[in-house]
């Protein structure tokens, strides 16, 4: 079994995607600072750990106004993505528009539906996941032969978007603790990445 290879393969759409949006490079200070945070402030302020998921890495690219965490833990990989358009020519995408409600993120979704819908053995469904008092859209998806269970969500937030991809095998467990962990987990992460937005004692 190799978790890792095979999240990695449904993270490539949600890349090739977000490659499209080309953010034009401004002439400013800092150009990474978007919505007073920058890229690394994100990326530290994501757990060490959650549930079954540990910090394998953490990795920031202010230049490319974006950061990626990677998790594992037993039978269980996550990567979660963070991503910013400082600018762009094509209407609709600047500014990230907070929640789910934005053309990027619904294109994220569609094509992590597809991608799962059409791998052999796989069962692909459009779900919600609750963080504080908003919902975030979601792809789940199970390969019951090899035991793997997905998910798949994104959100717009501080004016970037944000992709969570965990996926655990349930050999050694069942379907449902796994899909609570899941849920958990990226209901863990939207919730850390909000509250940044909040004002002081909220």
């Amino acid at each position: 079994m190799n978790i890792r290879h095979r999240i990695a393969s449904c993270a490539l759409s949600g890349t090739l995607v977000l490659l499209q949006v080309s953010p034009l490079h401004a002439q400013e200070a800092d150009p990474d600072l978007i919505q007073g945070y920058r890229s690394g402030d994100i990326l530290t302020s994501l757990p060490d750990t959650s549930g079954p998921f540990t910090v394998i890495s953490r990795n920031s690219d202010p230049q490319n106004f974006s950061a990626n965490v990677e998790y594992g833990g037993l039978d269980a990989r996550a990567i979660v993505s963070i991503n910013g358009v400082r600018a762009s020519n094509v209407p609709g995408i600047y500014p990230v528009r907070d929640g789910p409600d934005d053309p990027v993120v619904r294109s994220l979704l569609d094509q992590a539906f597809q991608y799962h819908s059409t791998q052999p053995g796989q069962i692909a469904q459009r779900t919600n996941v609750s963080y504080g008092n908003r919902a975030m859209a979601c792809v789940s998806s199970d390969d019951p032969q090899k035991k793997d269970d997905f998910l798949v969500c994104a959100t717009g937030v501080l004016g970037r978007y944000l992709l969570i991809q965990p996926v655990i095998n349930y050999r050694l467990s069942s379907k449902e603790l796994v899909d609570r962990q899941l849920t958990d987990f990226a209901s863990s992460v939207a919730s850390t990445v909000s509250a940044l937005a909040l004002p002081p004692g909220n």
